[in-house]
C-alpha cells in the first residue's frame, strides 16, 4: 500500500479509534490535565513573548536583518506559544497509552488481535496526537514563518542570502520535530514504565532536558565560545536543533521497535 492507503487504513483501526475518543474512555489522565489548560495558555503564551524572537543578536551590525528580526518575533511567538502547549500536552496523550492497559489488564487482550504491535502502537500514536486541535493553525504559522524567514535573509541577509531557503525550511519543520519528539518518548516511556505516573514523569523529563539543552540560545552560546563566522552561527543555531531531533525521534522510534519485539515474547 502507498502512504495514503497506509493512513487510511490506520484511521479505520479500531485502536485508533479508541484513542480519538470516538467509542471508550481511552486516556482519563488528559482529560484531567485539560482541566488546567487555561492555566497552561497563560503560561505558554508567557513563555512564547520570551522566546519568540528568532536570535535578532545574530544580526548585530545588520540593520535591515535586525527590522526582519523583529519583524519575524510576532509570528515566532505565537509558533513557540502553540508548540509549548503541544509539548506540554502530547505527553499527556501518549504517555498513558500503554500503561493504562498494562495496570487495566487489557493489554494481554489486546496483543491476542491480528494488529500488529507495530500498528497498534502507530494507532495509538497518532490517535493520541488527533485529540490536539492545532494541527491547522499550526501548519499555517509554521510555513508563514519560514516563508518570512527564508524571504528576509535571501533578500537582507548579504553573505547569508544562499542559506535563506535551507534555514526557513529547517524553521518551519522544528517545531513539528519538537512535538513529535514529545509524542514518541511518552509512548516510548508507556512501553517500560509500569505505571502511568512513571511513564509521564519520564517522559516530562526527557522533553524538559532536550529543550534545554537542544535549544537555539544554547547553540547560539557555543558559536560565540566557538567564535564562529556570522554564517556558521546561523547555521549552526537554526539546523543544530532540527539534526539532533530528528536524530532522537529515530533513535526512540528504534526503541518502540525493540520493545514491540521484546513484548511479544513476554
Amino acid at each position: 500500500m502507498n502512504p495514503y492507503q497506509q493512513w487510511q487504513a490506520l484511521k479505520q483501526n479500531p485502536v485508533y479509534l479508541r484513542e480519538t475518543g470516538v467509542w471508550g474512555n481511552p486516556n482519563p489522565f488528559y482529560q484531567q490535565i485539560t482541566r488546567f489548560s487555561p492555566f497552561i495558555i497563560i503560561g505558554v503564551i508567557s513563555l512564547g513573548i520570551c522566546g519568540g524572537a528568532t536570535n535578532p543578536a545574530l544580526f548585530t551590525g545588520n540593520d535591515e536583518m535586525f527590522a526582519a528580526a523583529c519583524f519575524i518575533c510576532l509570528p515566532g511567538f505565537l509558533i513557540t506559544a502553540v508548540t509549548l502547549y503541544a509539548q506540554i500536552m502530547a505527553p499527556a496523550l501518549t504517555a498513558p497509552t500503554i500503561s493504562t492497559e498494562r495496570m487495566g489488564g487489557t493489554w494481554d487482550i489486546l496483543r491476542t488481535t491480528p494488529l500488529s504491535l507495530e500498528s497498534i502502537f502507530l494507532a495509538k500514536l497518532f490517535g493520541s496526537l488527533s485529540r490536539l486541535r492545532i494541527w491547522l493553525i499550526l501548519f499555517v504559522m509554521t510555513l508563514l514563518q519560514g516563508s518570512i524567514m527564508a524571504c528576509s535573509i535571501t533578500v537582507f541577509g548579504g553573505k547569508l542570502a544562499w542559506w535563506g531557503s535551507l534555514v526557513g525550511l529547517a524553521t518551519m519543520l522544528r517545531p513539528w520535530l519538537e512535538i513529535i519528539f514529545a509524542a514518541f518518548v511518552g509512548m516510548y516511556a508507556s512501553t517500560l514504565a509500569g505505571s502511568v505516573m512513571m511513564a509521564l514523569v519520564g517522559a516530562y523529563s526527557a522533553v524538559v532536558l532536550v529543550k534545554l539543552f537542544n535549544s537555539s540560545g544554547m547553540w547560539l552560546a557555543v558559536s560565540f565560545l566557538a567564535n564562529l563566522h556570522e554564517t556558521w552561527s546561523l547555521l549552526l543555531t537554526v539546523l543544530a536543533p532540527l539534526v539532533i531531533y530528528i536524530l532522537l525521534i529515530t533513535a526512540v522510534w528504534l526503541g518502540l521497535l525493540q520493545q514491540a519485539k521484546k513484548l511479544r515474547t513476554e
